[in-house]
């Protein structure tokens, strides 16, 4: 394996964060979400079932890792740091009812910063109530403070070299959808189409390979497909139904998500209804989105284009994107964060209702004019007969 950016960048990042730090008032931060300690270090160790993070100080250039013992081998082909800057806690903390591994991580934080003034990332997933509880009984933190969302608003503008592994990633995902495609007709089987997709987003191109599929694929079934977040089924296909592919390829975590309705047979006329609906108010959302526009902006777009059809959607219409698909904005009329130029959003126009169910997306980069589609994928209404 190899670093996925260069030690420059990957510092100019946490420099970054140091003035965030700065102006929250906190000396050191615990970054407990794999994501983001992807973005600070590079690591890849996909291993945040279990008490790991990144440990940033704001009088040292580079972060520390503190991982589970045998994890830091995962760091050494994948992290720019070098060994010296990897720590980790023994094996023996790992599946026990008596110990917990807060215990030595709290130790090394304490060794390395002697400030209070912390900042927690409180929603990461390996942060339950009683792993906070074991970390607040080994650390003081009577000044800390939840520090969610800091370092994603770093990544929300990408750099040059993110941006190229989105847009590798999007000829990842036109490929597999369109293998997934070919495989639906009467009396196959779902897990076989699949398959098809899963080893599609993989194998990757000629040129570049596709990475770990997070997440990577949602493709509910039936007549109509209603179920947002379903997976493949023991089922057969059958004339008549549709299925909702909503997709993610990968290159080293970042991701490009697209989304089609496939449909098998001649779709009805609301069926029909729902696609131009769909893709009217995408167009309209797609056009507004600009340097300088708000999030609210564009859903107010999306919702002028869309609404008149009279289709119910109350979800909301897109979000950005990038490692690991993750988001922290939205296309909602209560989010006014000012968009610029070379953010990316995951445009979404999903139905998902009692009577209806209809998706269509792909993953756009904010440009100095407006948005360019990372997808080549057509636009149409999509049939297999």
């Amino acid at each position: 394996m190899s670093v996925a950016f260069t030690r420059e960048e990957y510092r100019e990042r946490t420099r970054r964060l140091r003035q965030r730090m700065a102006e929250r008032g906190i000396d050191t931060l615990l970054v407990l979400n794999e994501s983001n300690m992807n973005y600070l270090t590079g690591y890849e160790g996909y291993s945040d079932y279990v008490p790991q993070l990144a440990l940033v100080c704001q009088d040292e250039e580079d972060p520390w890792l503190i991982l589970r013992e045998i994890d830091t081998f995962c760091a050494t082909p994948t992290s720019y740091l070098p060994e010296s800057r990897v720590l980790s806690y023994p094996e023996q903390y790992i599946g026990s009812s008596e110990r917990t591994p807060w215990q030595p991580i709290a130790d090394l934080i304490r060794k390395r910063s002697k400030s209070n003034r912390l900042g927690i990332e409180m929603g990461a997933k390996i942060l339950g109530m009683k792993s906070y509880a074991a970390l607040a009984n080994n650390l003081d933190m009577s000044k800390a403070v939840d520090a969610d969302g800091l370092v994603a608003t770093l990544h929300r503008v990408k750099s040059p070299a993110e941006l190229a592994y989105m847009e590798q990633a999007g000829k990842i995902a036109d490929r597999a959808l369109q293998a997934g495609r070919l495989e639906i007709s009467v009396g196959a089987r779902e897990c076989d189409v699949a398959a098809a997709v899963q080893s599609a987003l993989i194998k990757g191109t000629p040129e570049f390979p596709g990475g770990p599929c997070y997440g990577a694929l949602t493709m509910p079934v039936g007549s109509p497909a209603n179920a947002p977040h379903l997976k493949w089924s023991d089922a057969t296909y059958k004339l008549g139904c549709q299925t909702n592919f909503e997709i993610g390829a990968f290159r080293h975590r970042y991701a490009c998500a697209l989304s089609r309705t496939i449909f098998l047979g001649e779709p009805s006329a609301r069926a029909q209804h729902l696609h131009r609906a769909a893709q009217d108010g995408f167009l309209s959302e797609f056009d507004a989105i600009r340097p300088g526009v708000k999030c609210s902006d564009v859903s107010h777009a999306f919702k002028r284009a869309f609404e008149p059809y009279g289709v119910r959607k109350e979800s909301r219409s897109g979000y950005s994107t990038g490692i690991d698909w993750g988001a922290d904005l939205s296309f909602n009329p209560d989010d006014h964060t000012v968009i610029e130029a070379n953010m990316t959003f995951h445009v979404l126009i999903g139905i998902w209702e009692k009577e209806d169910g209809y998706i269509f997306s792909e993953t756009v980069r904010v440009t100095e004019t407006g948005a360019k589609s990372l997808s080549n994928m057509s636009r149409e209404l999509l049939v297999n007969y």
